[in-house]
């Protein structure tokens, strides 16, 4: 059996909407005028910025592979002078050291010491005689001096050697400046030339 078709509804049409009518704007009156904020002008931008960017910049900056070398080249020079610097205020102060021991050992009449320590071999050999150790020979060479000083006044160091002004003093005796000679033996400053000893003169 079929089943009874449905009877169609009619199409439904939506009803139009109602137009809404502004109203009019009245007028405000002096009152209300008065009372208002006044509106905030907004400023006119220009079109053009004033005036020129300074220079122009690089359109291309150097390469990288250049730029490397040159900053290397630069620290490894900035670390040679550090280091060149350092060496040479610790070798002066290495001289210091010395002439400090030197005029210590003097004023205590430590001969061994001064023989053993502080002088260099050649100035031990220039002491030593054929029956007189060097020892022997400052004891009697320093025995009239009484309570000798030495007082470091400059240090000059140029490779394995050094020179130093010093300022001799003893009792009974002038103050003199007196330059000695040191040089370096197995890593040691040592002294090769005494104060008030003649030194050979320079070849003219």
């Amino acid at each position: 059996m079929r089943r009874p078709s449905l009877p169609k509804l009619p199409a439904m049409r939506r009803p139009p909407l109602p137009k809404l009518r502004r109203r009019p704007k009245k007028p405000l009156t002096p009152q209300q005028a008065a009372a208002a904020p006044a509106p905030i002008p907004t400023p006119k931008l220009p079109r053009k910025l004033p005036g020129k960017l300074p220079g122009k910049l690089p359109r291309k900056l150097p390469p990288l592979k250049l730029i490397l070398p040159a900053a290397a080249a630069i620290v490894v020079v900035v670390l040679l002078v550090v280091l060149i610097g350092t060496c040479g205020s610790d070798e002066k102060q290495n001289v210091r050291d010395t002439l400090d021991r030197f005029g210590q050992a003097t004023s205590e009449k430590d001969y061994q010491t001064l023989c053993d320590d502080l002088f260099a071999t050649s100035l031990v050999e220039k002491l030593r005689t054929a029956d007189q150790p060097c020892e022997v020979a400052l004891r009697i060479g320093l025995s009239e001096v009484q309570s000798p000083t030495i007082e470091v006044l400059s240090v000059e160091v140029d490779g394995d050697k050094a020179t130093a002004l010093v300022r001799a003093e003893a009792v009974g005796q002038q103050p003199a400046r007196e330059t000695i000679l040191l040089v370096r033996e197995d890593g040691d400053w040592r002294i090769s030339s005494r104060p008030n000893e003649q030194q050979p003169a320079a070849a003219p």
